[in-house]
């Protein structure tokens, strides 16, 4: 990007605090060369969000608003590892922080006072327990917008991934939970969680008929660091897997059925055949990939870990 083309943005006024240069500059754009101009359609919205959400945002605080990560060309948000479908691509979506100001502040009073679409907050390392870099994502329609509050177990509750499964479901964690280990993926997470849940959970959940219990869903490398036999390269951490179960309903059937029905990328038989007597001995794992999925059966117990599904 020229001098001129960045004093021509600067002098683009999407609000009082916001320019154009604010909400289109990427370094990683920058440094690889892409252009991360929005189409002409998508200005309105750039607007919009300015005007209803971080202009009100810089006027209550008094303080300088910093933008993260605002409009994202397609090319910019695949090389971020964004989510396909993100509200950054059409200008719906921000990554901000306000300089000088917790975050969990400036929810509390976007969620209180201001009308959004999705509230979020990201880190851009999730592999400590105490997270440094990190931001509020908030996005905003012109027509209706759902307060999707994530920060709170409400909002989480209220996010559905698929008729039968919420974003609560596959994060909750004791673990976590006891240890203050934050473990809420990004927007790009939550798309992939989705996935899961359309993919295995709900069509289980329809075929059986009967509710499905979530053991594990995502985990942060953090949360997954401290889980003891956790695989250190584990699909929970891609937001990619889950354990779950059907009580009453044996896990070797419910298994077998996956197997023959559904597109996967690995199903495990966990610790089934351990305690005969359990009608729900131990778990199934299935994980799902939006690239590829290599239907990998595997059986895991007290014996060791054996290829195929193995009946007790």
């Amino acid at each position: 990007m020229t001098k001129d083309q960045k004093a021509a943005l600067k002098a683009h006024v999407l609000s009082p605090a916001i320019t154009m240069f604010d909400f289109v500059y990427s370094e990683t754009a920058e440094y690889h060369g892409i252009n991360n101009l929005p189409e002409e359609m998508y200005m309105p919205a750039a607007h919009q969000i300015c005007l209803q959400v971080l202009q009100p945002v810089a006027d209550h605080f008094r303080k300088s608003i910093r933008i993260v990560s605002a409009y994202r060309s397609p090319k910019l948000n695949q090389l971020l590892g964004g989510a396909p479908n993100s509200q950054h691509l059409t200008c719906q979506a921000v990554d901000f922080k306000v300089v000088g100001l917790s975050l969990n502040t400036v929810a509390k009073w976007i969620a209180e006072h201001l009308d959004f679409d999705l509230l979020l907050l990201e880190y851009e390392d999730y592999t400590d327990i105490e997270y440094s870099a990190s931001w509020l994502h908030v996005s905003y329609n012109k027509g209706a917008n759902r307060r999707l509050d994530l920060t709170t177990e409400a909002g989480l509750h209220a996010m559905k991934l698929s008729p039968n499964f919420s974003l609560w479901e596959m994060v909750r964690s004791a673990t976590a939970t006891a240890r203050k280990i934050y473990n809420i993926p990004d927007e790009a997470g939550i798309e992939r969680l989705r996935l899961v849940c359309r993919n295995i959970l709900q069509p289980v959940r329809n075929h059986f008929n009967r509710p499905v219990r979530v053991n594990s869903g995502y985990r942060s490398p953090a949360l997954n660091r401290v889980l003891s036999g956790a695989s250190k390269t584990s699909q929970h951490m891609k937001c990619e897997a889950v354990d779950f179960e059907i009580m009453g309903l044996d896990n070797f059937d419910l298994a077998q059925w996956i197997a023959k029905n559904l597109d996967y990328d690995q199903l495990i038989l966990e610790f089934y055949g351990n305690n005969p007597s359990d009608p729900n001995d131990g778990w199934v794992h299935t994980s799902f990939s939006a690239k590829r999925n290599r239907h990998k059966d595997l059986t895991i117990n007290k014996n060791g870990t054996f290829a195929g599904l193995k009946p007790r």
